[in-house]
């Protein structure tokens, strides 16, 4: 199972609980039951003879082993950010911090893991493609005219709550987007492209990709050297990432990115994230039941 990421006795037990194309996310704690989220957001605990699965240390020492290759040491900084990347999956860890005068240096005695599955739905940005990139309000044209060249890309801020779908959405929005324009993606955390050995795992199109990279520093760089139309980025989670985006936004490429949260309201009376409804131009509003439904699509300058 996922190129032998999970194996054994707790592979069988997940496959016969639940289709795997359903599977959204595993989540294990040591000494408690395994749990199984589906992308329905049914969440199944896999029974076997005795009871249910009771995840132990050695589960999960066993797939950090084997998505690191034997050498935790080697993904230590991705795994202070919370993630071990593997292939065209994120997995979620956390346990013991290891600090010295306020800086974090280790993550040891990893007890909590979560796995997240990618779905890759082709379909998930077809209702709002259109106005995304599409002829600006203050262009007229005439009556039959080919409008294609007069089209421009819309920096678009998707906002959703945790596992809303945000990702699946912001992965077609590039996919489609690069076939048009000169398409950067920023994918930090690995869940975009899923590169693995350079090379994406899930299908962005013709964007280029940066992993691994905070953003800060990846939207700086990109902007100088790769000559970006547009960038798609995960998460903006920080100040700094705010700060970052809104820059690379004044030097005129444009920006489609995710945050959480579950209005525009919400966003707009935050002192971190209320520049960003000034800056960007559209808003998707996703939620989470079911997952990837759109709410709404909000006209940002009405604000």
């Amino acid at each position: 199972m996922f190129d032998g990421l999970v194996v054994g006795n707790l592979a069988r037990l997940i496959a016969d609980s639940v289709k795997l194309e359903n599977l959204a996310e595993i989540r294990m704690r040591v000494g408690k039951r395994l749990l199984l989220l589906t992308t329905a957001n049914a969440r199944i605990y896999p029974r076997q003879a005795g009871g249910s699965y009771i995840v132990t240390k050695e589960d999960i020492d066993g797939i950090i082993a084997r998505a690191t290759n034997l050498s935790p040491y080697s993904v230590s900084d991705e795994m202070m950010r919370g993630y071990i990347p593997c292939k065209n999956l994120r997995i979620g860890v956390g346990g013991e911090g290891v600090s010295e005068g306020g800086r974090l240096l280790n993550i040891k005695n990893v007890s909590y893991m979560v796995i997240r599955v990618p779905h890759q739905i082709r379909s998930a940005a077809d209702s709002i493609i259109d106005r995304v990139y599409c002829v600006p309000r203050n262009i007229e044209c005439a009556d039959g005219e080919d409008t294609a060249a007069e089209k421009e890309v819309r920096s678009t801020l998707i906002i959703s709550p945790p596992c809303g779908g945000k990702t699946t959405l912001l992965r077609e929005l590039a996919r489609l987007l690069s076939a048009h324009k000169n398409v950067v993606v920023i994918d930090e955390r690995y869940e975009l492209a899923a590169v693995s050995d350079g090379v994406p795992t899930l299908d962005v199109g013709d964007a280029d990709v940066v992993s691994g990279v905070p953003k800060a520093v990846a939207y700086e760089n990109c902007v100088r050297a790769m000559n970006p139309e547009v960038i798609v980025t995960d998460e903006l989670f920080r100040t700094a990432d705010v700060v970052a985006i809104c820059d690379v936004m004044r030097s005129g490429v444009k920006v489609i990115a995710t945050v959480h949260g579950d209005s525009v309201d919400s966003l707009r009376v935050s002192d971190t994230y209320g520049e960003l409804i000034k800056r960007f131009e559209l808003a998707v509003i996703l939620g989470k039941k079911p997952v990837g439904q759109i709410k709404d699509v909000v006209e940002l300058w009405e604000y």
